[in-house]
């Protein structure tokens, strides 16, 4: 039995994917998780430079210095999902079957789909897109920062 709940769905869908995008944006230095993974890149090369004249007391130093900023790195990424897996939790658990019905579904393209799945999918395709678009307009915005240099 198809419910018209299509409008709902993607409703909160949106609303999810807004609420993970500003509670990331608030909790994570994105800043500093660039300077990191330029910092890493920067490492990496050093060690492949040593290549195999290095000793392995220098090659592991290198490793150490790269595990730490990867760490780092982790940790920054990692306050975000704190907030926002409880949510999801809730809200796919909790709040979904207390709006809907357990047996509705929504027709899409002539599929039928229980209406979690269709929820996943919306959340998951806008997360990408708003992802895109945001990695986008940071490069431009830093494009534009950047300083001119005389040629």
């Amino acid at each position: 039995m198809a419910i018209p709940i299509l409008p709902e769905l993607a409703a909160i869908a949106i609303a999810y994917v807004t609420l993970t995008i500003v509670v990331q944006r608030k909790l994570i230095n994105y800043k500093r998780i660039k300077e990191i993974k330029k910092e890493m890149d920067s490492k990496m090369k050093e060690l492949k430079q040593m290549g195999a004249t290095a000793t392995k007391e220098m090659t592991d130093a290198k490793q150490k210095e790269i595990m730490l900023l990867t760490s780092e790195s982790m940790k920054h990424q990692i306050k975000g999902m704190i907030i926002i897996l409880p949510i999801s939790i809730l809200l796919y658990y909790v709040a979904l079957p207390a709006l809907f019905p357990s047996q509705a579904t929504v027709i899409v393209l002539s599929y039928t789909l229980p209406y979690r799945t269709f929820f996943i999918i919306v959340a998951f395709v806008l997360g990408l897109i708003s992802t895109m678009l945001l990695s986008l307009y940071e490069r431009a915005v830093a494009k534009r920062q950047q300083p001119v240099t005389a040629q």
